[in-house]
């Protein structure tokens, strides 16, 4: 098992503190003992208890919303070694029906696109997976590549948060997967309209008046989006409530910002990661990503990813498929998809991490200049070195 990333400070705090009750209860000879012991035991169980998954189970779940039948991939760490999975065209690197390992996780949502799918986002939904979360990803039901009923339209947008929420309380409700979920650790990835979705769960309000307006005023600089609504969908107003206070963070990636005007994220207290690319030809600047982040001011941390078109965030289509899928399968000559989901899925993984740590020990004050704790590097020293950073050489005989 390679080991899990815990936030600067979390280690030391913890050994630090229980060691100092041990040493000032404790005879000098025994001190003395306890100091031999904590090397031997104390730091392995630390990198123990912060493993991470080698391997990664899947299994499709269905839930029922409103007459219409969902269907949610879910991704999660198991006991046993990698495996592979193929699903129609798409291959994966999960075991199908492995058990849920042992131990109580976080939960992330994955909110798709307009026309996309469940897997879109497979290959990061692994890599969250082996970072220690169970993955829940719906098919958003009237705006996937099977059925675009309600894609371009105003009901899109109460429909989409109102999936996830669904998808939220069907996981949760699983007799098997429910009980392992850690309520305060819930939280949620969206692309492009699934961007949106996941701002509105933790309070953003839209409003489709703004919308219509923007696609009036801007239609030949904001071309690519507003080609996606469709005629005769009326103006609209201001959006109801759709947040979901369960919650916690949220990581947007290309995320559809035009909805939102001022003040729409005044009743919002969860923190937010806005992946802004760069070279976005659907959604222009400013009205999105640079948009949502001026609006949510400190409660926002913002990623830029030069030479990062759209659709880059997606996981790689098989060659066969690239013809036929056009635009979201093909990258610009010199663009490295692969490499940049590494990236990017890092990023979110240590995001998810600092905001949603596990544990009851608080985690020492964010980096001012980042909402992502650094991953802490092994000390000089090897473990003996580690012992005197956490302290442990303090516990001796006086």
């Amino acid at each position: 098992m390679s080991r899990r990333a815990v936030p600067r400070g979390y280690r030391r705090f913890a050994v630090r503190s229980a060691l100092a009750a041990v040493c000032a209860a404790s005879p000098p000879r025994v001190a003395m003992k306890i100091r031999l012991i904590a090397a031997l035991l104390l730091v392995p169980l630390l990198a123990v208890t912060a493993a991470r998954a080698e391997g990664v189970g899947f299994r499709d779940i269905a839930l029922d919303l409103e007459g219409e039948r969902l269907t949610v991939a879910l991704w999660y760490p198991t006991p046993g070694p990698a495996g592979r999975t193929i699903v129609g065209p798409f291959a994966m690197a999960a075991t199908a029906g492995a058990p849920l390992a042992v131990g109580r996780y976080g939960l992330l949502l994955i909110s798709h696109g307009t026309g996309g799918g469940r897997l879109n986002h497979r290959g990061t939904a692994i890599r969250l997976a082996r970072g220690g979360y169970v993955v829940a990803a719906p098919e958003h039901a009237g705006d996937s590549w099977r059925d675009d009923r309600y894609s371009g339209t105003s009901a899109n947008w109460l429909r989409r948060p109102r999936q996830l929420s669904a998808t939220l309380d069907r996981v949760l409700g699983d007799p098997e997967f429910g009980p392992r979920i850690d309520p305060a650790r819930i939280g949620a990835v969206g692309h492009s309209a699934g961007g949106y979705g996941v701002l509105a769960l933790i309070g953003g309000r839209a409003d489709t008046r703004l919308l219509a307006r923007h696609c009036t005023l801007r239609r030949d600089e904001d071309r690519g989006f507003c080609a996606y609504g469709r005629p005769g969908d009326g103006v609209g107003g201001p959006l109801p409530d759709l947040s979901d206070r369960r919650i916690r963070a949220v990581a947007a990636v290309a995320p559809v910002g035009a909805l939102f005007g001022e003040g729409a994220f005044s009743g919002t207290t969860a923190v937010a990661q806005i992946h802004r690319l760069d070279a976005d030809r659907v959604l222009r600047r400013p009205w999105h990503a640079d948009n949502i982040v001026k609006l949510m001011g400190s409660r926002v941390h913002s990623v830029v990813h030069p030479g990062a078109h759209h659709f880059a965030f997606i996981t790689p289509f098989p060659a066969a498929m690239v013809r036929a899928i056009g635009a979201p399968a093909k990258d610009p000559a010199g663009f490295d998809r692969r490499a940049f989901l590494s990236r990017i899925d890092r990023r979110i993984l240590d995001f998810f991490d600092a905001a949603l740590p596990s544990g009851p020990i608080r985690a020492p004050p964010l980096n001012g200049r980042s909402n992502e704790w650094k991953r802490r590097r092994r000390p000089p020293g090897g473990h003996q070195g580690s012992i005197r950073r956490l302290g442990l050489s303090r516990c001796r005989d006086p």
